[in-house]
């Protein structure tokens, strides 16, 4: 039986989150990797026009922590969705609530210092990114039946 357009909605979401949060996950190791190595921030975590402050990079490694688990629930989620087609709700929602979280915290870190005035193309092709996750999140949170999940 062929898929109706709410599931064709939540497998192409369900795969653009897949692909998302595997180049998510490659960024943040260069980016740790590369600070780590006394090296300046790199994108994602562009620096604002005065540089980090070392409380903000403890900040940033420990979101960073917490991204990485949210990003691997969104790995499983995604990879149990696409390639055994058993999507597991509970891991997509508990991803996407570590994600948005996290999200939201970032901003709330970042804006302050002037990261996102002195970089607002690189802070925002981050945010126009992960928009369609929203999608994805709502899909999850919508009544099976009504979801195509």
């Amino acid at each position: 039986m062929p898929l109706d357009r709410n599931a064709k909605n939540a497998a192409c979401l369900i795969a653009y989150y897949g692909l998302l949060q595997s180049l998510h996950l490659l960024v943040l190791v260069r980016a740790g990797v590369l600070l780590l190595s006394g090296q300046d921030a790199p994108f994602p975590i562009l620096p604002p026009p005065n540089g980090w402050q070392p409380q903000a990079l403890a900040f940033l490694f420990g979101l960073g922590a917490t991204d990485t688990i949210g990003i691997l629930l969104g790995l499983r989620f995604a990879f149990r969705a696409i390639f055994k087609n058993k999507p597991s709700r509970a891991t997509g929602i508990l991803s996407l609530t570590i994600f948005f979280t996290g999200a939201l915290v970032f901003a709330a870190g970042t804006i302050p210092p002037g990261a996102w005035s002195a970089h607002p193309v690189a802070y925002w092709a981050m945010v126009v990114l992960f928009l369609p996750t929203v999608y994805l999140f709502v899909l999850l949170l919508l009544p099976q039946e009504r979801s195509g999940l």
